[in-house]
């Protein structure tokens, strides 16, 4: 309700003035991010050309004000400070993807801005009053969603005993990989390798070696953006191919 009266009161001081409504926000369309952040991109432009043709937000056409943000936090947070001071936008949404969704938070509240957002998968960092998530990720990320993957390969033909868990140290996915660990402890299922990467990292051949030697019946993966494609075509040059796998927050399009 607090988010409702907030957006309605900024709409509408931009639709009292005869202006466009400026929607203001960054995206990762280059770097390590870019191949799931262009489906955001697609998503939005789609959303804002049909909004437009009904007419915009109340009578008044929606221009989104969008920045590349080369899936860099500090860049995010530079560019977060344009769109209030220089663009003066009516309204902020978030990037994509934690890291880069704190940043842009901390520039709203700095400013006293509203800001939406829907990626973010460590919700006990964001302590803002007027920061608001509406996408789908649930409030203990690190124990629910763990708990719903461990669920569903216990109904494997051959549960799994043992368990390799790699994960980039971006920090969503490190965050609900830490929690993986004390899923498998409590169902009893034998943790054989536990290894992380930094976020950025390109090279995965040492990674799958140490996959392959742990030879787990169950990989879970920890992995943003094309993490995952590169640790698997890294296991396919060994010719290793994991008996289960699960990927945390994979680029859709390329792991197709």
């Amino acid at each position: 309700m607090k988010a409702a009266f907030a957006i309605a009161a900024l709409l509408m001081s931009a639709a009292a003035l005869g202006q466009t409504v400026k929607v203001g926000s960054t995206l990762a369309l280059t770097g390590p991010l870019s191949a799931t952040a262009a489906l955001h991109k697609l998503a939005g432009e789609i959303y804002v050309e049909e909004l437009n043709k009904r007419g915009g937000l109340l009578g008044r056409k929606v221009e989104w004000v969008l920045k590349d943000d080369q899936s860099r936090p500090d860049l995010a947070r530079t560019l977060y400070e344009q769109l209030v001071t220089v663009d003066k936008v009516d309204l902020l949404i978030g990037p994509y993807a934690t890291a880069n969704i704190l940043a842009a938070i901390g520039v709203a509240q700095r400013y006293n801005k509203l800001i939406l957002h829907h990626t973010a998968g460590v919700p006990q960092l964001i302590k803002y009053d007027l920061q608001f998530p509406t996408g789908g990720l649930p409030a203990d990320p690190e124990v629910s969603l763990p708990e719903l993957v461990f669920n569903a390969v216990a109904q494997a033909p051959k549960p799994p005993k043992t368990v390799a868990i790699v994960t980039s140290k971006f920090p969503s996915v490190h965050f609900i990989s830490v929690g993986a660990r004390e899923a498998a402890k409590k169902r009893g299922i034998q943790e054989v390798l536990w290894l992380e990467w930094e976020f950025g990292n390109r090279e995965f051949g040492p990674i799958a070696n140490r996959v392959k030697e742990a030879n787990a019946d169950f990989l879970f993966i920890g992995a943003i953006g094309v993490e995952s494609l590169m640790l698997l075509d890294a296991l396919a040059k060994i010719e290793y191919t994991p008996p289960i796998h699960f990927h945390m927050f994979p680029a859709p399009g390329p792991m197709a």
